[in-house]
């Protein structure tokens, strides 16, 4: 059972889009606690910062590519739903009005819990990626992908 579940999560991270080249953001990956007790919910943070003059989209309206948090999924831990945060409206060289974007620095909020069956001592590497696209004032780049990992102690 264990293998096949590793196979399948493994058939997921191949799933998810390879990290891009040029990035138009930067990410910094903590927790909400360096350690969880087996069984026990910690939450993942990923601080996002846009680069200067870029905005990256809240919406998938009109073709645009939102920015979305993807976990890779792994048998030892359940993943909740992602907290995004709310968006400013503004108008966009992608789009025909005003859209919802993200252009000052904001927090993703992931909570999760450990399974029971996990070691004390173990230590939890979580993988994930942010897609997004990125545009400037004047024109919209090629949506993108930028890696980000967390690791949780369990104790």
């Amino acid at each position: 059972m264990r293998s096949i579940l590793l196979a399948l999560a493994l058939s997921q991270s191949l799933l998810l889009p390879k990290p891009s080249t040029i990035q138009y953001l930067s990410v910094a990956a903590s927790a909400s606690a360096p350690s969880v007790a087996k069984g026990g919910a910690v939450t993942l943070w990923a601080d996002v910062t846009p680069k200067p003059n870029i905005h990256v989209y809240a919406t998938d309206r009109e073709g645009l590519t939102p920015l979305k948090l993807v976990l890779s999924p792994q048998p030892n831990i359940t993943i909740g739903k992602v907290k995004y945060p709310e968006p400013e409206m503004s108008v966009s060289a992608g789009a025909t009005g005003a859209v919802p974007v993200y252009r000052k620095p904001f927090r993703l909020t992931e909570p999760i819990t450990v399974a029971a069956s996990v070691k004390p001592g173990d230590v939890i590497t979580i993988a994930g990626v942010i897609n997004y696209q990125a545009c400037d004032d004047r024109v919209c780049y090629p949506s993108a992908s930028l890696p980000v990992t967390w690791a949780v102690t369990v104790k």
